[in-house]
């Protein structure tokens, strides 16, 4: 819950491409707070924090107060979007979403599968994990973690969907229910040794017939 995690940050008045610049060359990542029909608020975050609710396994869907430095005010408030660096994978920036604990939202939930399918323990299948998250909305405080689905008993050619996964009675799947979560399928056949051996045996020479050669053409 909120109330366990803080995360201090501090105002942000000098914005733009420059200045962002300059402060995650300092060490810190810029960010924005907006949402809940109120204006957007800059500040910067200590990426080392960041990282830390980020290894949490809720994720991204963590619940979090950010505390204002100088102020002892906090606001409950989630990740929304982190921007990275496409080469050392750091964060550029970080949009916080305003909370309203008492309103729904819509987040996406990993989905876990549990058990290892008789499809391929003994049929010689392989497990395809096809859909690894879906989207719920619900309340802040009753976001999953995850989503475990049990696929043990899946036989070689079955699959699970959606529609087989459990939540709770207050959280509405927002994914369509025929979306297909995972399935075991044989592995694609590999070509016949018959054609391999035949694409392998030279060609016969070709015999060509002797006879009366056609005038060349002539030129226009």
């Amino acid at each position: 819950m909120a109330d366990n995690i803080v995360v201090e940050v501090e105002e942000r008045t000098d914005l733009g491409k420059n200045a962002s610049g300059r402060l995650r060359r300092a060490g810190k990542v810029p960010g924005i707070v907006y949402g809940l029909d109120r204006p957007p608020f800059a500040v910067t975050v200590n990426p080392r924090r960041l990282t830390e609710v980020l290894r949490l396994e809720t994720g991204k869907n963590t619940i979090l107060n950010l505390s204002l430095v100088g102020q002892e005010r906090t606001r409950a408030v989630m990740i929304r979007e982190i921007q990275r660096d496409p080469v050392t994978d750091l964060p550029l920036h970080v949009d916080f979403v305003r909370l309203d604990l008492e309103k729904a939202i819509t987040v996406a939930v990993p989905v876990r599968l549990v058990g290892l399918p008789v499809g391929v323990k003994t049929e010689g299948g392989l497990l395809e994990f096809v859909t690894r998250e879906i989207d719920v909305e619900c309340l802040p405080g009753e976001i999953p973690e995850h989503v475990d689905v049990e696929v043990s008993e899946l036989h070689v050619n079955q699959n699970v969907h959606v529609s087989d996964l459990k939540v709770g009675e207050r959280i509405k799947v927002l994914t369509p229910m025929d979306t297909i979560v995972a399935l075991v399928a044989l592995p694609k056949e590999e070509a016949a040794p018959a054609v391999e051996e035949a694409a392998a045996v030279p060609a016969e020479p070709e015999v060509i017939k002797k006879g009366k050669e056609e005038p060349p053409a002539e030129k226009s």
